[in-house]
This record gives structure tokens, sequence and C-alpha cells, in this order.
């Protein structure tokens, strides 16, 4: 079954262009797919495919919240002998 040419699928990417987008290697993608940490689909044993919204999880799911600021320690002076 072809699709016509108005109607397309939703925007896949394949291991090398999501890599590219997300400046990684191919095999960080990979190992993180295959380990369960990124969403993907599957078609047969070697095919992976990313979409718009397996990016979006991706984005969200790495998202890490910047430490809270420590106050500063004042620092003591040392005794001279």
């Amino acid at each position: 079954m072809t699709l016509p040419a108005t109607e397309t699928g939703p925007r896949t990417y394949k291991v090398e262009e999501l890599a590219e987008i997300l400046q990684l290697r191919p095999a960080t993608v990979r190992a993180n797919a295959r380990s369960g940490a990124w969403p993907y689909l599957r078609f047969g044993e070697r095919t992976m495919r990313f979409t718009e919204a397996h990016l979006a999880t991706i984005l969200a799911t790495s998202e890490v919240e910047p430490p809270a600021p420590q106050p500063m320690r004042r620092r003591t002076r040392r005794p001279t002998m």
C-alpha cells in the first residue's frame, strides 16, 4: 500500500539522523534505545526509527534541573606563626 502524496505518516528519524539532531554518536542512541531509556519503533531485529513524539520524550526525560545555589562559605584565616 502506498500513501498518496497529500497523506504522509508521522515523521520518523533513523538512528543516524537522531544522533545528528542530539549531537551524539549513533552507538549512544542505539544503546539508550536498547536499554529501554529511550522509546523507539522497532522493525525487525535491526531497524530502529524514532518519531517526533519519541524525540520530545527523549528531550523531556533527559532534562536535568540545575542544582540549587549553595551559600558561599566564608574562609577563615589561618593563624600565622
